[in-house]
């Protein structure tokens, strides 16, 4: 009883009352956000948690494997994809979806006088016409050869007139060239 009588009110202080290890910041507080980070709340949390940082570790790995011409394309429109989700979908694009990608956000705008084949005098075809385009001003193709995968629409139209052979390539569904 005489000891618990003993009113003793101070508080043990770092680096006076016990040395600070490494990682201590010696403060007294810690704040709600860093608290919430060493330790999560619930279940739920702590998933999510776990899921943001393998998508950064992710996003850390497909950064790492650029070529140097990748990753001046991708650091000149990094900021504007603002979630890591958007870059690691953006940088596991082929180097021709990335642009399509960069088109359909209007980050990169289509200019207006590119090059353009003049089939006839009524009949022409300028890059980046879809399929439907280009049906619509020359007709069906003679024939139509698919490169790898079809769904990534990458194909080869041949067409003949008036003796000549002409071939128009699609890269993604949209005229790339042609020859």
């Amino acid at each position: 009883m005489a000891e618990m009588s003993n009113d003793d009110s101070r508080f043990f202080e770092p680096n006076s009352d016990f040395p600070i290890v490494g990682g201590d910041t010696g403060r007294y507080w810690i704040s709600e956000s860093e608290r919430a980070r060493r330790t999560p709340a619930s279940k739920e949390d702590r998933e999510e948690d776990l899921f943001e940082s393998s998508l950064r570790y992710e996003l850390y790995s497909l950064e790492n494997s650029l070529t140097s011409d990748e990753e001046a394309f991708y650091e000149k429109y990094r900021g504007e994809l603002r979630t890591t989700s958007e870059k690691i979908y953006f940088l596991k694009l082929s180097d021709y979806e990335r642009r399509d990608y960069l088109i359909s956000r209007g980050l990169i705008q289509i200019k207006e006088n590119l090059p353009t084949l003049q089939v006839s005098k009524n009949q022409s075809v300028r890059q980046g016409m879809t399929k439907n385009e280009v049906i619509a001003s020359l007709g069906n193709p003679a024939r139509i050869d698919v490169a790898g995968n079809p769904q990534n629409e990458n194909e080869r139209w041949l067409y003949s007139a008036e003796g000549t052979q002409k071939y128009i390539y699609f890269e993604a569904g949209t005229v790339y060239g042609w020859e």
